[in-house]
């Protein structure tokens, strides 16, 4: 397999992760971990699959690291939880490189200590293709996991930030592959970032369930158009955003002019912006704002939950349906 063998790369790995943390009674070394369980856990998983969900060509092993663990960790931020251990599975084709897989578990074990988290497993397969597999256990916080399906008619609709900054960031790598040189990416430094190295919202995700006052949350991860009407689905409302009250980064108008490309789709289809969306209920408003301004956070509404079916836009021109329009899987 690859450049090491499966026992290396399990000894390397091992040697990597020999940390402790509380509720872990065993970790890697024999057929399964054990942690030790109080009350509900949060576990999700996700899977990276080489030249659909990543590029190598742009996307170094390091920061690729840090991705295949954000993506998870912003599973358990939408839930407003605390993360605690992860898995990880690998399936590896043998000319991978010993150097990349090293850079690339660089960049894991990075992020998880920023988080503090533990790598406590997994497995490792050879493939003809890189696959890259995490699983996450983490801790709901405050008065429990906050659900897609709380929001009620007259709650208003937040984020967490700017919108379709990954989705931009995508595209101009991919317009630099095709044609190298034609483009300053320099210019567009944020939106790269943006797609290349995301940062979930773990710490804001555990304020607003501690707060009590979200009815329900969900991470951005297929576009605010997809993953709003995942909450109204499960919620049995409507939604109306209002286009002038999204959120992005500067930069965005100016690329997506470069590139030919309409600043909407971006903002409302493009995926793995990573922020929170979530419906807080009328007339908290100002106690949101404040508890933001304590934390030197600043989130934005962007529109209101109402009666029936779907998620529509307001623009000028009047309301359109965008119910499912992001990225599909």
């Amino acid at each position: 397999m690859t450049a090491w063998s499966e026992r290396e790369l399990i000894r390397k790995i091992r040697q990597a992760c020999n940390g402790s943390s509380a509720g872990l009674i065993k970790g890697i070394g024999d057929d399964c971990c054990e942690v030790e369980a109080h009350g509900a856990w949060l576990i999700s998983t996700d899977t990276l699959v080489d030249s659909i969900h990543f590029d190598r060509s742009w996307h170094l092993p390091h920061l690729l690291g840090r991705k295949s663990v954000a993506v998870n960790l912003s599973d358990i931020a939408a839930m407003g939880g605390r993360p605690r251990f992860i898995l990880l599975s690998l399936c590896l084709p043998e000319d991978l490189d010993a150097e990349w897989i090293s850079h690339w578990l660089d960049g894991v074990l990075e992020i998880l200590r920023e988080y503090d988290c533990l790598l406590i497993g997994g497995d490792t397969v050879q493939g003809r293709a890189l696959v890259l597999t995490v699983t996450v256990l983490g801790e709901p916080v405050g008065k429990g996991a906050v659900y897609r399906s709380g929001a009620k008619v007259g709650d208003t609709v937040w984020v967490s930030g700017p919108l379709g900054s990954a989705g931009c960031g995508l595209k101009l790598f991919a317009a630099e592959k095709e044609q190298p040189g034609l483009l300053d990416l320099s210019r567009w430094q944020s939106l790269l970032d943006a797609h290349l190295d995301p940062l979930p919202c773990i710490t804001l995700g555990m304020e607003l369930a501690e707060s009590g006052l979200v009815t329900a949350m969900q991470d951005i991860s297929d576009g605010i158009a997809t993953d709003l009407a995942h909450i109204c689905q499960a919620s049995g409302t409507g939604a109306l955003i209002h286009f002038e009250q999204l959120p992005f980064l500067p930069e965005l108008r100016s690329a997506t002019q470069v590139l030919g490309l309409k600043i909407e789709d971006l903002m409302l289809r493009s995926g793995e912006d990573y922020q929170l969306v979530f419906t807080l209920p009328m007339g908290c408003e100002k106690e949101l704002v404040q508890l933001m301004e304590e934390k030197g956070r600043k989130v934005f509404k962007i529109g209101e939950i109402r009666a029936g079916q779907g998620v529509f836009l307001q623009t000028e021109s009047g309301e359109e349906e965008i119910s499912f329009q992001g990225y599909e899987h």
